[in-house]
């Protein structure tokens, strides 16, 4: 009796080593590197940033999109070029399609003040549907506005961090991949959680994958059901009175010119996305028309450098002041 008692003494001992370790770690992975909340990087690092440098209860503007919002929309610059943009957060993440938008709004509830809604957006995004796996937006709600208890949010820590060999192939990439402002992947999140890219046309010389980024056009592909996700995003804005406003960002003038589809498909994404949009009360913005920009100003054939974001930013910021004053 006493060796059997014995024996599940041991076996609890052993039980709570290994959780509080596995809590320990945990804790020390959430305060450097993102948990994988998401199957997403950037969302999960996006997730880590809303809870330690934004104050939810102030937020009355968020971009959302791809990396189109995420690289191309400096948020920083649009807090100092609009009057009625003062609290802006970039809720964008890599790759990015409206139906992945669409979730990404589930969290707006977290942010009670919020007054307005930009999206984006490029047609190459239109060209697939993808969703989040295992992705439970209540529960991020919680974890950003800082409002799980003690227990709820040890819990919510310890389920994403159960698998602590994909931590550490994740703490080994991180400032290799994410960390370096020249590379598309990086990570590194103005006070707004925008990505400004210190990427131009002299980096594609010596690195294929930038040059193809650089000289090869997107191909002509629509998914209705992107469509179909773009109209709800506005029409529930709409009901929940929130302002929603739709920008389409510049693509390379060269490729334009050189090949014969591109702008056909940005005058027909134009098209459709106005035809939705206006029909839900919200507003588009065609940076494509009104703001043609050189070589200078991008990293590729659709993403803008920082040079580039931040005049896309301020147009943005004259736009919303225009329509709302």
């Amino acid at each position: 009796m006493l060796q059997h008692k014995r024996y599940l003494q041991i076996l609890f001992l052993i039980l709570a080593i290994i959780l509080t370790s596995t809590m320990g770690y945990a804790y020390y992975f959430s305060k450097t590197y993102p948990l994988p909340f998401t199957n997403r990087i950037s969302f999960d690092a996006k997730i880590k940033f809303i809870r330690e440098h934004i104050d939810v209860n102030k937020i009355d503007t968020i971009v959302v999109g791809s990396s189109i919002g995420l690289n191309d929309v400096q948020g920083a610059y649009l807090e100092k070029t609009s009057k009625v943009c003062n609290y802006v957060l970039n809720l964008s993440v890599f790759e990015a399609s409206p139906v992945q938008v669409e979730q990404l709004l589930m969290l707006e509830d977290a942010f009670p003040n919020l007054k307005r809604i930009i999206y984006s957006a490029q047609f190459s995004d239109f060209q697939h549907a993808s969703s989040f796996r295992d992705y439970h937006p209540k529960w991020i709600s919680k974890y950003i506005a800082h409002k799980f208890t003690p227990v709820a949010e040890a819990k919510f820590l310890a389920d994403a961090a159960k698998n602590i060999a994909f931590l550490e192939k994740r703490k080994q990439k991180w400032h290799k991949e994410h960390m370096q402002s020249n590379k598309f992947t990086y990570l590194g999140f103005d006070h707004t959680g925008s990505v400004p890219l210190h990427i131009f046309e002299k980096d594609t010389y010596n690195n294929p994958f930038n040059a193809k980024r650089w000289n090869n056009p997107h191909g002509s592909l629509y998914v209705a059901k992107a469509f179909e996700a773009l109209d709800r995003i506005s029409k529930d804005a709409y009901k929940k009175g929130i302002k929603f406003y739709m920008v389409q960002q510049p693509y390379r003038q060269e490729l334009i010119k050189k090949y014969k589809h591109i702008p056909a498909e940005l005058k027909m994404f134009l098209h459709r996305i106005t035809k939705i949009v206006t029909k839900n009360h919200g507003k588009v913005l065609s940076l494509y028309k009104t703001l043609p920009l050189d070589d200078r100003y991008f990293a590729d054939r659709s993403h803008l450098n920082e040079k580039g974001s931040k005049l896309s930013a301020e147009a943005i910021g004259r736009f919303i002041d225009k329509q709302e004053k």
